[in-house]
């Protein structure tokens, strides 16, 4: 068992349920008119669901016995690279393009670089993630996405 995952662990549920009952304390709200806590309240459920999980998979696991070193051995640097060079293009392209252009490519260049799986696949998944994510901000939590030079 890793005792610094373990206090860790501790210590982000402690946060989390401290921001839990904060939150609760400011009004929620509901799913359609999100009150003051509504956001912190989540995001400390998630955080705490996290701490939990990394909690008990240190308690049950033996103590590794490598070296941080071990852990970049083997690493693609060529591909981390590229990642991080699609994420500081995806905003600099977002407002010139637009949400669903901008994030049809990023996703599909994530999926094409990160998941090797047919093309076609890739270029599925990269569509139903962008239509998704479309259909929840923009439709239901109504938040104006840049439309681009396209005007989509």
């Amino acid at each position: 068992m890793n005792r610094r995952d373990l206090l860790a662990g501790l210590f982000w549920l402690a946060i989390s349920l401290f921001v839990v009952v904060q939150s609760v304390k400011s009004d929620l709200g509901s799913l359609h008119s999100p009150g003051p806590g509504f956001l912190p309240f989540w995001s400390a459920v998630v955080l705490g669901t996290l701490s939990i999980i990394l909690v008990v998979t240190t308690s049950l696991r033996k103590k590794w016995e490598g070296k941080l070193v071990d852990l970049w051995r083997g690493l693609d640097w060529l591909r981390v690279i590229w990642v991080l060079l699609s994420l500081f293009m995806y905003p600099i392209l977002l407002p010139i393009t637009g949400y669903l252009i901008t994030t049809f490519m990023l996703i599909g260049f994530l999926l094409f670089i990160g998941v090797r799986s047919k093309v076609w696949i890739d270029v599925a998944s990269a569509l139903a993630i962008t239509v998704i994510s479309y259909v929840i901000f923009s439709v239901l939590l109504d938040v104006k996405l840049p439309k681009g030079i396209f005007g989509l």
